[in-house]
């Protein structure tokens, strides 16, 4: 099980967000776990990334509760939108079917990352919101 978890000082660790407080019901109190701990590099910016895409999916499913498998949709319908996707035939060699690309931010330089942003910015204005205003455009830039 991966969970997103931050160091408070003390030494203690809780939960970075809903997702990681979900995932963590699962766990027993008072029982020996190991934990493999592996820092993530920008952490501030996957998170406003994040937020970015749950606030699209409010938007587009009309629901201030939308669920992580709803995120995810719109996260990967967003991606595909913006260009990033992989082609990958099917066995018969005739057809091929579109997935969206995994983005690693960290591995991205600065200049990439600010295209992959208008990109995903400019796909989530045509296709969740259907608008060019510009208080619309000023408050998904915000996120970055």
């Amino acid at each position: 099980m991966k969970v997103d978890m931050i160091k408070l000082p003390g030494g203690v660790f809780t939960p970075a967000d809903e997702t990681a407080v979900e995932q963590l019901t699962a766990v027993k109190n008072n029982e020996h776990y190991t934990v493999d701990i592996k820092l993530n590099h920008n952490y501030k910016l996957l998170q406003k990334i994040h937020v970015f895409f749950k606030f699209c999916a409010q938007h587009y499913y009309g629901d201030k509760d939308v669920t992580a498998d709803q995120i995810k949709l719109t996260k990967d319908k967003l991606t595909m939108a913006a260009g990033y996707v992989n082609q990958v035939f099917l066995p018969d060699g005739k057809r091929f079917e579109l997935y969206a690309k995994s983005i690693s931010y960290a591995k991205m330089k600065p200049e990439e990352r600010s295209e992959f942003y208008e990109k995903i910015v400019s796909a989530a204005l045509r296709n969740v919101f259907h608008t060019a205003d510009e208080n619309m455009l000023n408050k998904l830039m915000g996120f970055f």
